[in-house]
């Protein structure tokens, strides 16, 4: 069974329509996992940025005839998701394992995600910001280019602990931002029927990267919150 891009939905009780069933024994284990981490809150502080530059891009799904060109402004987006460390620092109450401080925070709403940003003097990334920062200019698949890596388990995000930014160095897209593909999904500013659309990849239950293509989106009830979604701030360059 494959993952039906665009159409995919979820809800705060649920998990995202049409993923494999073989999964979902390791979302179980990772929820319960998380309830039993215990906070720590650290200082406020905003994460590195990079600039994404003006110029065209080309976004959707080129091969399904969904694919057509614009133009952007600059801009500025993270260069990693926000950490638990940085998240806590405004959301004191936000729990997370011991030395996991630096790690992708997750399990945040839209508007907890959309104040954070907010308070940094920055905002949700738009679709079309997010999807330029991960593919380029050029439409590329992945954030590294058009060649699928593998089709067997993620090897860094199988287990139940996410990992440092950088871990996979494969991962970074040429303007600079990582985990674009292999880390959390990612809130964005982008929204349909009532719901907001994440992007990026599935860690914990990221059995390929087939999930993780640049134009691919899911499309999630703001109030949820998950172990597996985060996000990344952006700002106008102007």
């Amino acid at each position: 069974m494959s993952l039906q891009r665009k159409s995919t939905t979820a809800t705060g009780s649920g998990w995202p329509g049409c993923i494999p069933e073989r999964v979902l024994f390791g979302i179980a284990i990772g929820c319960l996992l998380a309830g039993l981490f215990v906070g720590a809150a650290g200082a406020a502080r905003a994460t590195a940025m990079v600039e994404i530059p003006a110029g065209p891009l080309i976004v959707g799904d080129d091969a399904a005839g969904e694919s057509h060109r614009l133009t952007l402004p600059a801009f500025y987006i993270d260069r990693d998701e926000v950490s638990n460390d940085e998240f806590a620092g405004q959301f004191p109450a936000h729990a997370f394992p011991a030395g996991a401080g630096v790690h992708p925070a997750s399990g945040m709403t839209w508007d907890e995600a959309r104040r954070f940003c907010a308070a940094l003097d920055k905002r949700l990334p738009r679709a079309e910001e997010w999807e330029k920062a991960a593919r380029g200019g050029d439409g590329r698949l992945y954030p590294w280019g058009d060649r699928h890596p593998r089709k067997t388990f993620h090897p860094f995000f199988s287990g139940v602990v996410k990992r440092r930014p950088g871990l996979d160095r494969r991962d970074v897209s040429v303007y600079g931002p990582r985990g674009m593909a292999g880390s959390l999904w990612e809130w964005t500013d982008e929204g349909r029927g009532g719901r907001k659309a994440a992007r990026g990849g599935l860690w914990n239950l990221h059995l390929d990267y087939e999930y993780s293509k640049t134009f691919d989106r899911i499309f999630i009830a703001p109030e949820s919150r998950f172990v597996f979604l985060g996000f990344r701030c952006a700002r106008s360059a102007e």
